[in-house]
């Protein structure tokens, strides 16, 4: 039996914000592990490296931050398909979905993401959706590279090069320890955003945008 529109609207409410708060707690709870491999490799950093560690971050460290990032994309979005399924069998019926995909249904909500969301009835979806530099579909972050250059203590330099072995130990440590420091709130930025700058993308924006863009496109399709 098709159930009330009220009642299927209010119910892809439900699950929009389960799938929300799911993306929130999972991002963060993976970080860690971000930062062990990140970390890992600026412990392994030669005086050469730190000397010049914006070379060492571009071709060593980037790239293991965007294959996490990527890979972690995938898989949310992978979960974000069987809960899309799932729901959509039990709230609207399979029928109406069986061709769709979650990132077909992103798709076509994407042109009333940005808006119709008043005409849906869910005007604080309507935030945060036209951020510069991100793509609502896809993960696109837009130009530059993935973190800026996060080379600090450049002063530490001539420390390096002029001090005895111990005073040189000392400033290695302190280098590196820094150094993780930069990277770590970059990264941060990168995964979950920035609160003070929403033109900035993130992984977490990306996903949030496209949750919206389909929980806006199956209120339009049960209307």
């Amino acid at each position: 039996m098709q159930l009330p529109v009220e009642v299927v609207r209010s119910e892809i409410l439900d699950w929009w914000e389960g799938e929300r708060e799911k993306i929130a707690m999972t991002i963060p709870d993976r970080l860690p592990a971000l930062f062990y491999q990140v970390d890992k490799l600026v412990d392994e950093m030669t005086v050469k490296d730190l000397l010049r560690r914006g070379k060492y971050q571009t071709e060593k460290i980037d790239s293991v931050v965007t294959t996490w990032i990527e890979r972690l994309y995938k898989e949310l979005t992978h979960d974000l398909d069987e809960s899309f399924r799932a729901s959509s069998r039990e709230i609207e019926g399979d029928e109406p979905y069986r061709s769709w995909s979650y990132s077909d249904m992103a798709t076509a909500g994407a042109a009333i993401a940005v808006s119709a969301a008043p005409v849906a009835g869910v005007p604080f979806f309507a935030a945060g959706l036209t951020t510069a530099g991100t793509a609502i579909l896809g993960f696109t972050f837009g130009g530059g590279a993935l973190i800026p250059l996060a080379v600090t203590a450049a002063a530490g330099s001539a420390v390096l090069l002029a001090a005895g072995p111990a005073v040189r130990a000392k400033a290695i440590s302190k280098l590196k320890s820094k150094f993780k420091n930069s990277l770590h709130e970059a990264i941060e930025v990168r995964v979950l955003g920035d609160a003070t700058d929403v033109t900035v993308a993130s992984l977490k924006q990306t996903l949030f945008v496209e949750l919206q863009a389909v929980a806006l496109k199956r209120m339009e399709i049960a209307d």
